[in-house]
């Protein structure tokens, strides 16, 4: 396809500089390879590229529960509160894979700054916007020094959307030799699959209903970037926008109608920092569910206002975290997740007409674990195997640091 293969004129090569002269033992580490979306991501390496002559391991607090993947890949033992384990673990791989969250706010900045400080790659699948602010404020410039490059947002948040509009803005310009004027992302389409306990418990924990999971620093932190509107991650404000629909709409753009999307407030600012990083006008944009009947996008907008009602409400919380909801570390059954699936599309608008871009999971199974597991693992194969065709160092996006790269892989 012309798009896919187009000069990746706006991504700059470099090579990664190692604070060790000996080169690292392994193209990749996934750290946290206990946990749920971990497992995922061992058994998609195990499948997939068993017999590739990649070299990877396993990283994480246990060696007991490590030892039980049974991945037959070298063990590391590292913890984020012992900075010599870190270290160790950080200088031995070109990338670090993390999955060790909920919420990552409390656990990631110290493999953070590790890893900016060894030259070392970062990956992660956190929607926490929080994290991504304090990446860039506090590691940045020591990761753009040494050549790292620390990328958050990796999963179904927020590759599809990030290149999705990587994607469609290219078609755009394309096509009618102009930047678009505005973008939006609509999902067509999210089933099987569930919600995993960690994912519950950052989301309760980021809202200020799970306070035994956060140190002051994570608070201070979200209410920081809170407080900084629609661009907590840009340098350059853009016009102001909002996130996603706040009621049912009609979009005569797409002929479709509209609601919220649980998921914009963690993308949309990814996005409109891919903008900046790209060299891109910072326009407005936004995340929606799409429905073809009204009656349906009411429904999903009902629907996701009685499932926030349930969780906010203090009586009903108590009862599902104690008889209904999934802890930490458990998830969707592999029926779920090898049944579910999804479909979104970007499409960015001006007044010379639209470009349209789809992103879908095909077999990679449903968005929130599996196609998750998938996604990052190619990210952190992206600038592992493929570095030279990334951007330079620093605390970027996918857009911005893999584009064109990581949409071939995947």
């Amino acid at each position: 396809m012309r798009l896919i293969r187009r000069a990746t004129t706006l991504l700059m090569a470099s090579t990664s500089v190692q604070s060790s002269t000996a080169p690292p033992a392994y193209d990749v580490v996934v750290y946290g390879a206990s946990g749920f979306t971990g497992r995922l991501a061992v058994e998609y390496l195990t499948d997939r590229y068993a017999t590739s002559g990649l070299k990877w391991a396993i990283a994480g607090r246990s060696r007991a529960r490590l030892e039980a993947l049974e991945a037959a890949v070298p063990i590391i033992v590292a913890d984020a509160t012992d900075a010599a384990s870190v270290d160790a673990m950080v200088a031995q791989t070109k990338v670090l894979l993390n999955y060790a969250g909920s919420p990552y706010i409390t656990k990631a900045l110290p493999v953070v700054e590790a890893c900016a400080r060894h030259g070392t790659h970062y990956v992660d699948v956190t929607g926490e916007v929080a994290l991504h602010r304090a990446s860039l404020s506090k590691y940045d410039a020591k990761a753009k020094e040494t050549g790292s490059l620390i990328v958050h947002s990796c999963g179904y948040d927020s590759i599809p959307s990030d290149l999705g509009y990587l994607l469609a803005s290219d078609a755009y310009e394309e096509r009618y030799n102009a930047q678009p004027e505005r973008a939006r992302l609509l999902t067509r389409g999210f089933e099987g699959g569930g919600i995993s306990g960690g994912t519950i418990y950052t989301g309760l924990a980021l809202l200020g209903y799970a306070d035994e999971l956060m140190t002051e620093e994570a608070k201070g932190l979200v209410a920081e970037t809170l407080a900084k509107g629609s661009y907590p991650l840009n340098d350059v404000c853009g016009p102001e926008t909002r996130d996603t629909a706040k009621i049912v709409e009609y979009d005569d753009t797409r002929k479709l109608w509209v609601g919220p999307f649980v998921m914009a407030a963690a993308n949309a600012p990814v996005v409109r920092r891919s903008m900046e990083l790209l060299g891109r006008d910072v326009i407005p944009y936004e995340e929606n569910s799409g429905n073809v009947y009204a009656v349906g996008a009411l429904g999903e907008y009902v629907l996701l206002g009685v499932g926030a009602a349930l969780m906010l409400f203090p009586p009903t919380r108590f009862l599902l975290k104690k008889y209904v909801l999934p802890t930490p570390g458990q998830g969707p059954s592999r029926e779920a997740r090898d049944a579910g699936k999804f479909a979104s599309e970007v499409y960015a608008a001006g007044p010379a007409g639209i470009a349209v871009a789809r992103v879908e999971s095909g077999d990679a199974g449903d968005g929130g674990y599996k196609a998750t597991a998938r996604m990052s693992t190619e990210a952190a194969l992206t600038l592992a195997l493929d570095r030279e065709k990334c951007a330079a160092g620093g605390v970027s996006t996918p857009a911005a640091a893999m584009g064109r790269a990581l949409v071939d892989r995947l």
